[in-house]
């Protein structure tokens, strides 16, 4: 990967509202500046500060850890949360609403990356400004995924023990106090894996100190938390099929290796429908040959279908706004891109890509 998040400043990100959000009455809007820190943790943070259940507190996207990033959360109005100006996390009243945020009232988001590493490929501009990109899903969104398997694959065999254990496999990325509760936890140790945690996950643990009801601990999972780790997988199926349908189309590519595959750039413009539908067990046509590989089919998922998300989304995403500026040791990158796709597939097709024909 190119030389990004070197330090949180590096990577810039700004949430975009749709037109006419900031009107109306019946919900506080505040902008929530943070730095190193996840949506979830700051929320969490600004709503134990202001005295207001988490569960009242709305936002839209979900934005990278390790940058500095603006976005807007609300609270019904007869909440008022904390203006909050710390290093790390500041809270400002922006406005009312009619409306609570939400993913859908998103338009899209505005990049300002550093990399640091010299620019070699002023070809891929062109292509990027023209064609725009395929709308893969980026790497991040597969930070749950652990050895390349899934949730949906023990939750939907009824292997309450190994799905549970699955949310509680530790990752390198995490914070030493996760990693060593969940360690403590797969190993058995439920009652000193609770000291480390908070929320539903100490509940899991303490729960399960007292109890071998595996089956009864995952129901304490959040359904929120389920469909989560469900929607992973559609991302994934989604990114394969994607990388099938752009491979029979294109001449000569740009192909990087991620996590769970592979993702294949084109480097002329290429035909695809506009927008392919996400996998959904009701109508899961384009994916099956991908199940069949996993063991998975159709009608054991069916029983699944509430978990699961059903939109179309789109096969190319354009970027607007691109601007590039080089400096002594890299260069800055500036975009536009809607709601739900990702800077870092961007970044990957300008510097990361190995061209392959």
């Amino acid at each position: 990967m190119a030389k990004i998040k070197l330090k949180p400043e590096d990577f810039r990100v700004k949430e975009i509202l749709k037109p006419g959000f900031l009107e109306g009455r019946g919900y506080r809007v505040y902008s929530l500046w943070k730095r190193g820190l996840e949506t979830e943790e700051a929320i969490r943070r600004v709503a134990r500060i202001s005295g207001v259940a988490r569960r009242f507190v709305s936002h839209g996207g979900l934005k990278d850890k390790n940058a500095v990033t603006v976005q807007f959360i609300s609270v019904p109005e007869k909440f008022k949360l904390e203006e909050i100006a710390d290093e790390n996390l500041k809270v400002f009243f922006t406005g009312f609403s009619g409306r609570e945020i939400s993913p859908f009232l998103v338009e899209g988001n505005f990049f300002e990356i550093y990399v640091r590493e010299s620019f070699r490929y002023p070809e891929r501009i062109s292509i990027l400004k023209e064609f725009g990109i395929p709308g893969y899903y980026g790497e991040q969104r597969f930070t749950p995924v652990r050895g390349n398997n899934f949730f949906v694959y023990h939750f939907v065999r009824n292997n309450f023990k190994n799905a549970l254990f699955y949310l509680f496999t530790p990752a390198g990325w995490e914070n030493s106090r996760n990693r060593k509760g969940k360690k403590l936890f797969v190993a058995g140790n439920f009652g000193k894996a609770a000291c480390f945690f908070s929320g539903w996950r100490k509940k899991v643990a303490l729960f399960l100190e007292k109890s071998n009801d595996f089956r009864k601990a995952l129901s304490i999972v959040p359904e929120s938390e389920i469909k989560f780790q469900f929607n992973v997988f559609q991302s994934y199926l989604f990114n394969r099929y994607l990388g099938e349908l752009i491979g029979k189309e294109a001449g000569e590519k740009l192909i990087f290796k991620y996590k769970l595959g592979e993702m294949v750039f084109p480097m002329k413009k290429v035909v695809l429908p506009e927008e392919v539908p996400i996998f959904y067990p009701g109508d899961g046509r384009f994916y099956l040959r991908f199940l069949k590989e996993m063991g998975l089919s159709l009608e054991e998922l069916l029983k699944f279908s509430k978990f699961f998300h059903r939109f179309n989304r789109e096969t190319v995403v354009f970027v607007k706004n691109f601007e590039i500026k080089e400096t002594v040791d890299g260069v800055i990158l500036r975009f536009f891109l809607p709601s739900g796709h990702y800077a870092t597939n961007v970044v990957r097709f300008l510097f990361d890509a190995v061209r392959k024909k």
